[in-house]
């Protein structure tokens, strides 16, 4: 374990239910704003390929408290009771991990942390929690652009595979141009899956509602896209062409990645990462040296 920190497993929330790993710097005087991760998907706590375990870590040796822990239903944690939704049910959870840091190490301002489903529960918190003032989002749901369309077709023909595919009629393509049909059936039935997911297609209008929000209230943001995600986010302005003319004043670094996967699993993409969230972390939310709190 790195000596800079300290790692305790806690438990919070209605009954006690939610399960989760507190690191803390070991230095108690050090208190910089507290962290949150979120699931990764159905991935417990310790992200993709220990991802999270990595982040949280990098931020508590650097003065940092940083929780992460799982939702209702996921790897440590008690099943969620009632009937709410899974994002009713993941934002109450989340609010319960807030409450937790704020009475436990004198939180009064949080920054949200995820990837993928992660990254779009850490958006919706922000957008809804005025306690968030940053949030670092890897991989979040955004909408295609023109140009990120055209890239991924040029892309897709330009590659052998496909048409050799197209040529020996094997290409998936094909059926879907040719049956109208299917093409409805197959709409229906990503309309349907997404109903019930709730969060995985967003328009760029309503992405641009969300980030006018944040970014009226003074929110801080860090966006990572990676090459895992390429088929809809594949060149660094995307996320500019989604939302033209609206002035992020100074609140946004993006850093586009697509050398790596979506679980930034190598070693050099990964340290890349960490450096950068640490450079960012320390400009926008400094460390300060203040009375201590509970380790």
């Amino acid at each position: 374990m790195t000596p800079a920190l300290r790692e305790r497993a806690v438990r919070f929330g209605p009954r006690q239910g939610l399960a989760g790993i507190l690191s803390t710097p070991r230095d108690a005087r050090l208190n910089g704003p507290c962290v949150v991760i979120v699931n990764a998907g159905i991935v417990h706590h310790v992200g993709p390929n220990r991802l999270y375990v990595d982040l949280a870590r990098t931020l508590a040796s650097e003065g940092y408290s940083v929780l992460r822990f799982d939702l209702s239903g996921l790897g440590d944690s008690d099943a969620a009771s009632g009937g709410a939704s899974l994002s009713r049910a993941a934002l109450s959870d989340i609010s319960a991990a807030l409450d937790f840091l704020e009475q436990t190490r004198g939180g009064t301002s949080f920054i949200m942390c995820g990837l993928c489903s992660g990254a779009n529960h850490s958006m919706l918190t922000t957008f809804s929690d005025t306690r968030v003032v940053g949030a670092l989002l890897i991989d979040p749901t955004v909408a295609r652009s023109r140009r990120s369309r055209v890239l991924h077709l040029s892309r897709r023909f330009l590659h052998a595979a496909t048409w050799g595919a197209l040529i020996t009629l094997r290409h998936p393509m094909l059926p879907r141009a040719l049956s109208r049909q299917r093409r409805m059936a197959l709409a229906q039935a990503s309309q349907d899956y997404a109903e019930r997911q709730e969060i995985t297609q967003v328009t760029a209008e309503q992405i641009r509602v969300a980030f006018e929000q944040v970014i009226a209230r003074g929110v801080q943001l860090m966006l990572v896209f990676t090459g895992g995600v390429n088929h809809v986010y594949n060149y660094r302005d995307q996320l500019f062409d989604l939302m033209p003319g609206l002035d992020f004043r100074h609140q946004l670094r993006l850093e586009f990645m697509p050398e790596t996967d979506h679980t930034i699993s190598d070693n050099e993409s990964r340290a890349k990462l960490l450096r950068a969230v640490g450079d960012w972390m320390a400009r926008c939310f400094p460390v300060s040296e203040t009375r201590a709190v509970q380790p």
